[in-house]
């Protein structure tokens, strides 16, 4: 849980751009969402542009977090945050169709 998790002091953890090693300036740092399970965080590089999604939680053990380079801009990181849980029965569904070899044909209706 992050009870005890200070935003404003580990998200100084994002300290340079993992493209071009130039140093955030922390006013480029957005936090798109707190929750109980951490910190959902967007930085952008001003040197490069390069995007970074990061997402921070305070465990016993200290702060874990991951990070990832992205081309979404925040807005469209939080629509599909927001998207439904995915239900198990889509999932059977989906080996189904893998299975008997129906997904791309699938697909291509789609299309």
């Amino acid at each position: 849980m992050v009870d005890n998790f200070n935003s404003s002091l580990n998200l100084r953890l994002i300290k340079k751009c993992p493209v071009c090693n130039t140093s955030y300036q922390q006013s480029m740092v957005q936090v798109l969402d707190e929750s109980e399970y951490g910190v959902l965080t967007y930085a952008t590089c001003n040197s490069c542009g390069a995007n970074l999604l990061a997402k921070f939680a305070s465990l016993p053990q200290g702060v874990v977090g991951n990070a990832i380079l992205t081309d979404l801009k925040p807005q469209e990181v939080m629509d599909f945050a927001g998207d439904d849980n995915i239900a198990d029965d889509d999932v059977l569904d989906l080996q189904y169709l893998i299975s008997k070899k129906e997904l791309v044909n699938n697909l291509k209706k789609l299309i």
